[in-house]
């Protein structure tokens, strides 16, 4: 990822989508980590207990870096729901654009200018893009959804909405809590086992007999799955427990703590 800053906001973009033209990805951070402040300075979750003023501020602040022209970040409950973004939700009142979204765990569009995002602090952000037919989508997978497979979900959905061939998508997977970190109990163990994973690949035994999940390789044996090449994904890597000093965490701040957002659009075509 890189890093990118103005005098007002900063955020990291891939590089897989800064290769592609007229594609913007963007992870935002915790901005000014505020000692014993949990939202810092940063927040862009709407959900979490920080003040709604302070919130929208910090959204402007992140179009104003950006450009885009509509932002849709659901508010997530680790379902499977997919919505799109359509032409007719564009020019929506804010309170009924949320309505529409409200519950979705994935979000997708084909419409120019429309940034689609989710807000994590632990769960697993992950971001597609047709270049085909200038699709893109962001899925939000904590473990429950990635064991529901969430981001099949996701991928199929563009399938059928767009026509996109899964062997000519992007992706991308963002910032979240890393296997070192992620130590699970049996039943979370047993979920992806039920769930079809490969249990060689998901699942770490430490020493101390405790079971992690390696959320990452979950994503991307999703992600392969579906028939998306290896070569065209990209692992961010970067753990949030680890580096809560720049990414909200809710295992390492508290739950009721901020949220970044990580999320892409199209430019429109000039």
């Amino acid at each position: 990822m890189i890093l990118h800053e103005t005098d007002t906001f900063q955020w990291y973009s891939f590089q897989l989508f800064d290769s592609l033209p007229g594609v913007v990805s963007f992870v935002t951070t915790r901005g000014g980590a505020v000692d014993g402040n949990p939202f810092s300075t940063d927040n862009l979750g709407e959900y979490t207990g920080d003040a709604p003023e302070r919130v929208a501020a910090n959204r402007q602040r992140l179009h104003d870096a950006l450009g885009f022209d509509l932002l849709a970040a659901p508010r997530q409950v680790h379902g499977v729901e997919v919505v799109p973004v359509t032409a007719d939700m564009i020019d929506l009142p804010a309170d009924e654009l949320c309505k529409r979204l409200d519950g979705a765990d994935a979000v997708m569009t084909d419409r120019p200018g429309v940034a689609v995002a989710v807000s994590t602090a632990d769960c697993v952000p992950v971001l597609l893009y047709d270049p085909e037919h200038r699709a893109c989508a962001a899925v939000h997978a904590g473990w429950r959804g990635m064991a529901a497979h969430i981001v099949r979900e996701a991928v199929g959905s563009m399938q059928v909405r767009y026509g996109s061939h899964p062997a000519r998508l992007y992706a991308a997977v963002g910032p979240s809590i890393g296997p070192d970190s992620f130590e699970v109990g049996d039943e979370v163990v047993e979920a992806f086992s039920l769930a079809g994973f490969d249990p060689l690949a998901v699942v770490r035994r430490y020493p101390s007999g405790r079971a992690h999940i390696d959320l990452w390789a979950a994503a991307v044996e999703e992600l392969t799955a579906c028939g998306v090449e290896l070569s065209q994904i990209e692992v961010a890597g970067i753990c949030t427990r680890v580096r809560c000093d720049a990414f909200f965490s809710a295992r390492a701040l508290g739950v009721r703590s901020g949220r970044f957002l990580t999320g892409l659009y199209c430019s429109p075509v000039r």
